[in-house]
């Protein structure tokens, strides 16, 4: 913790705010970058205003605290970690396949909101060993989490037919591999126009390992399977 002790960083002068300031523009942004090569609906800049905004804030509220006398400094960044959460929301999308994306999206705003607490406390070792460790979970870990799902046994896969006999075919295909139908939920398409009449998004648990690329390339040359995607 040397940066905390150097007085003129602890307190609130021009340069430790000068240097909250760029540690929050950069964490943020390294972070939002990271977002924004995969095409999240918040990336570069929407991480760094984040980030600068509850510096920001953290710091205000020590002002005012300076300012008023007053014990607690606290008032104003406990609103930027709840009202954050209003903001990540907006990142969370249903799609028409009931999948749920944009939560690791959603949590690293608040997580960034976090660490821009943290800098605008002045605690910056905490800041950079919570970003370092925010780092590894959305990068390194993301490794770790593809080789846990490249072979799996119990899968969902979103699936768009020509017509319903067709979706009959293909469980009956499936059966025929010795795979279970955990989950069936059949929704009538609105794309007739595309020829797609029906889909569905169907579980199945496999006998024997399986990649994904696998069973798409097995299923999706099935007669009268137009699309298909595992979730």
């Amino acid at each position: 913790m040397i940066l905390e002790q150097i007085s003129i960083f602890r307190e609130l002068t021009l340069p430790s705010i000068l240097l909250r300031t760029f540690l929050a523009m950069l964490i943020g942004g390294i972070l939002g970058y990271e977002r924004e090569k995969r095409h999240r609906p918040a990336g570069f800049r929407t991480y760094l205003i984040v980030c600068l905004g509850s510096t920001l804030a953290m710091m205000v509220g020590l002002y005012l605290s300076w300012l008023t006398g007053s014990d607690d400094a606290s008032r104003i960044p406990a609103q930027v970690v709840s009202g954050i959460g209003f903001l990540g929301a907006g990142t969370i999308l249903v799609t028409r396949q009931n999948q749920v994306k944009g939560l690791t999206t959603a949590a690293g705003l608040w997580a960034v909101s976090c660490l821009g607490l943290s800098l605008g406390a002045g605690f910056y070792t905490g800041a950079l060993v919570g970003f370092a460790a925010i780092w590894i979970s959305i990068r390194i870990l993301l490794m770790v989490d593809k080789r846990m799902y490249a072979d799996a046994k119990l899968v969902s896969l979103h699936v768009e037919f020509t017509k319903i006999g067709d979706l009959s075919a293909f469980i009956t295909f499936a059966k025929k591999q010795n795979c279970t139908v955990e989950h069936l939920e059949i929704n009538r398409s609105s794309h007739i126009k595309k020829g797609i009449a029906v889909s569905a998004v169907i579980t199945l648990r496999f006998s024997k390992d399986m990649t994904y690329p696998e069973i798409v390339e097995t299923y999706g040359a099935l007669e009268g399977v137009i699309h298909i995607e595992s979730m």
